[in-house]
């Protein structure tokens, strides 16, 4: 009697389940779940990887300890454009004569007794004071630049073809030397002219340590 209840719920078991899968040892297979066994379950984990945005550039600014971020991009000013202003035209200078001298004797009497409103004239020689309205701008003068000479209503132009500077010393010549002086006032030094003023160190008196001379062509 127990044989054939054994027998009658085996068959029942093998219908409903059908017969047990004989498993090899070549095949492949994952466990799932737990079981009596203790075997764990080894589900594949997919690691999604993190979405980055992109983000807009931005242009940080610090100060002093705080930082400050402004989300609008850095936009460069163009540089403004500006136009120079035409160069002024150079004043041409322009020199009158005011007094003639005719003789060495004239031309020493001056030396002592120059007007301050007017140039003099001997031979090859204009010369006065160095106040601006006279000969003060001789010293801007430079060499290859023009300027014009006015005598008796006629201008002429000249143009600079040398400068020197020459110490007065203690005898009332220019260097030493005696007659450098009137080589200069009658021959110019082989120029068209000589302009000739006081420079240098001033005494007080209307004289000077130097004497400053351009020496000009006429054009």
């Amino acid at each position: 009697m127990a044989k054939r209840l054994f027998l009658l719920l085996f068959s029942a078991f093998i219908g409903i389940f059908g017969s047990p899968e004989i498993l090899m040892a070549s095949d492949d297979f994952t466990p799932v779940g737990l079981n009596n066994a203790g075997i764990t379950e080894t589900v594949p984990i997919i690691v999604e990887e993190p979405v980055v945005e992109e983000q807009e550039e931005v242009a940080v600014t610090t100060s002093g300890s705080a930082v400050q971020t402004s989300t609008a991009p850095a936009v460069a000013t163009p540089a403004p454009v500006s136009t120079p202003a035409p160069a002024p035209a150079p004043q041409l200078a322009n020199y009158t004569v005011s007094f003639y001298v005719n003789t060495r004797q004239e031309y020493v009497d001056t030396a002592f007794n120059l007007r301050y409103d007017g140039l003099y004239k001997f031979r090859k020689m204009i010369y006065g004071h160095n106040s601006w309205n006279l000969l003060g701008s001789l010293v801007s003068r430079y060499i290859g630049e023009t300027f014009t000479i006015t005598e008796g209503g006629v201008t002429r132009n000249y143009r600079v073809m040398d400068i020197r500077v020459y110490r007065k010393t203690n005898d009332g010549n220019l260097e030493g030397d005696p007659g450098l002086m009137t080589n200069i006032a009658t021959t110019a030094l082989g120029y068209d002219i000589a302009l000739f003023t006081c420079h240098g160190t001033s005494y007080g008196n209307g004289d000077a340590s130097h004497r400053y001379v351009v020496f000009a062509n006429a054009i």
